[in-house]
């Protein structure tokens, strides 16, 4: 593995680790100011309508249908080229999208009436509303962002598309602590963290345009986005949003159902989600994203070998770390969600709670990495259409297993049908790239083998941590500590064995050839 994406990945990961620990500080301060009950169900609800929006139309449609297609044109026609195609899909992509935004605050009642259905009619349905009307032009301002995001990736540029999520965290922390804490201009905390949103957005716009003018790229719009280059950006998008996506659409169909249970399952399903976030974030999406335009350029060149390979190492690097993820996830949810969250309106009886949707979620990690690498190479070959036809599988896969588990297991049962899915999109994505020739690397099964045995000494040492009788007393100094000291030394454990097993994408990863 090359020193390239070695250094590409740690930058990418370091940055969205950032991202992520500042995202939990933002969770922190919603668990804060709006607990679990019908407020923060109700801007759970709201961020999600236009957040979803964002994976469809925006980052998820840029990542795998506008990379692809402009490593394509940069390989075969030259750079100048490929930054004529990127004005012409911005230009679009701006038109479309603020024709969605005022769409969207217009329609808001019917778009939360459809999303939580269990909301109409109570006081919740209007707060919901009011909410949504504030934060959807954020898919406008997260579309420009992210596709200037995919320009600076695909010219081999990821410090600043990974930095940039940093500061829609800053602006979610910091204007309702400015303006509705310490300085009251804001009276509802919910309308604070909604402002917050859409302040960030405009953030992640103004900081990326410094590295495309160092870079000479054009920026801005273009008068024919008509031309057939743009078309195939646009044929892909319509399918790649929802293949891109299968994860985001079972959290939706989730947020759905969630509705219709006892007040909080929504928060609930949305604070363990966010836990799953960090070791997604900092390791799969990071190798997905630095994969993506590899792997593009070896599809453009018709390099099948070297295309299995870059999954191949890409799926390793992944498992690295998601496997370990997934077994202290489902060891450590009890602890993990009383040192971060037990505070001001939320409870220790909120924690346990979540901390059950985070066991089910977390079994999964691991799947959820691999299927982001499968979908990734996919999407490189231009195969979109396959993509989104096993998402549609995966889909009806989650909302059978959630409508049989809902009655017996509540929100945890939503939980687990959303991982279960997971499972049957990773099988089938598997299968799919057999059969167009995409094998995994001699010695993966092995490689793998060795790494669960590493999660397994880990997990024998961070049992009798998580048995303490120390996690209902929530954020104590105590307890904090004790948390941090079971996840570096499960950390030390996995990393020593699966050295000392000789697992090779560990050996890799560091720089070292692998057994």
């Amino acid at each position: 593995m090359g020193g390239g994406f070695r250094k590409d990945v740690l930058t990418v990961g370091s940055l969205t680790a950032a991202s992520r620990v500042l995202g939990f500080v933002r969770d922190m301060v919603m668990a804060w100011l709006l607990g679990a009950g019908p407020l923060a169900d109700a801007f759970v609800v709201a961020f999600r309508l236009p957040n979803l929006l964002r994976r469809f139309m925006a980052e998820g449609a840029v990542s795998v249908a506008f990379v692809p297609v402009f490593q394509e044109v940069k390989e075969r026609d030259g750079t100048d080229t490929a930054f004529v195609l990127a004005r012409q899909v911005f230009t679009l992509m701006f038109l479309v999208l603020g024709v969605v935004s005022v769409v969207g605050v217009a329609a808001a009642p019917l778009l939360v009436s459809v999303i939580a259905p269990g909301f109409i009619g109570q006081p919740v349905f209007e707060t919901t509303v009011h909410l949504t009307r504030i934060m959807f032009p954020y898919i406008l301002l997260i579309g420009v962002a992210a596709l200037l995001m995919g320009v600076l990736n695909s010219v081999g540029h990821f410090a600043m598309p990974a930095a940039a999520p940093i500061l829609m965290n800053v602006f979610m922390v910091g204007v309702p602590v400015a303006f509705h804490v310490y300085i009251p201009l804001i009276d509802s905390p919910a309308d604070a963290l909604a402002w917050g949103v859409v302040a960030g957005g405009v953030a992640q716009i103004l900081v990326q345009i410094p590295p495309l003018k160092m870079r000479g790229i054009p920026i801005g719009p273009a008068p024919d986005f008509r031309s057939e280059r743009v078309r195939k950006v646009i044929r892909l998008v319509g399918v790649a949003s929802v293949g891109a996506s299968i994860y985001q659409i079972n959290v939706l169909a989730g947020t759905l159902l969630a509705s219709l249970l006892p007040g909080g399952s929504v928060s609930y399903l949305y604070y363990a989600n966010r836990i799953l976030e960090l070791p997604l974030g900092v390791f799969a999406f990071a190798v997905g994203n630095v994969m993506l335009p590899s792997m593009s350029a070896a599809s453009a060149r018709m390099e099948m070998e070297r295309l299995c390979g870059l999954m191949g190492r890409g799926m390793l690097a992944v498992l690295l770390f998601t496997i370990p993820a997934t077994v202290g996830a489902v060891i450590l949810s009890e602890p993990i969600f009383s040192v971060l969250f037990v505070r001001g309106e939320f409870s220790y009886a909120d924690a346990r709670q979540a901390s059950y949707a985070l066991v089910m979620y977390g079994a999964g990690i691991w799947a959820v990495g691999i299927t982001r690498i499968q979908t990734q190479a996919l999407y490189a070959m231009q195969k979109a259409k396959a993509a989104v036809n096993i998402s549609w599988v995966t889909l009806v896969v989650n909302i059978a297993f959630c409508l049989a588990l809902m009655p017996l297991m509540k929100h945890s049962g939503i939980a687990l049908a959303s991982t279960l899915s997971v499972f049957a999109q990773l099988a089938v994505q598997h299968r799919y790239l057999a059969k167009l020739g995409v094998r995994l690397p001699k010695g993966f099964v092995m490689d793998v083998f060795k790494m669960v045995l590493a999660s397994i000494a880990m997990g024998a040492l961070i049992v009798p941590f998580a048995l303490l009788d120390l996690w209902s007393g929530g954020p104590r100094a105590e307890a904090a500590g004790v948390l941090a000291v079971s996840i570096l030394l499960g950390a030390f454990v996995y990393f020593l064995v699966a050295w000392m097993l000789g697992a090779s994408g560990l050996r890799r990863f560091v720089g070292r050839k692998g057994s």
